[in-house]
């Protein structure tokens, strides 16, 4: 993603009104719960995209989800993006 460690916890601010979430340092590590069903996201190494003179955060994000059922999953995925949509203009 292209985004710093801090900006992606700050994006997850607005699902802590539904979910629980906890967060552990070294490496990041951020546990989303929801009844049965869990979110695991690990932060890699944050890095610098270069793309002619622009420089861009990057950061490496692997997310495990386990005892979703379909409808929690649907709500949680349309949540989660909400967090991370950027508008332009």
């Amino acid at each position: 993603m292209t985004i710093t460690h801090a900006e992606f916890l700050r994006s997850l601010r607005p699902l802590k009104r539904h979910y629980q979430i906890k967060i552990s340092d070294d490496p990041p590590h951020i546990v989303i719960t929801d009844g049965t069903g869990q979110v695991h996201i690990s932060l890699g190494p944050q890095d610098i995209q270069k793309l002619a003179n622009l420089r861009l955060p990057s950061t490496e994000v692997e997310l495990t989800l386990k005892g979703f059922k379909d409808l929690e999953l649907e709500v949680f995925w349309s949540r989660f993006e909400l967090c991370f949509r950027r508008g332009g203009g």
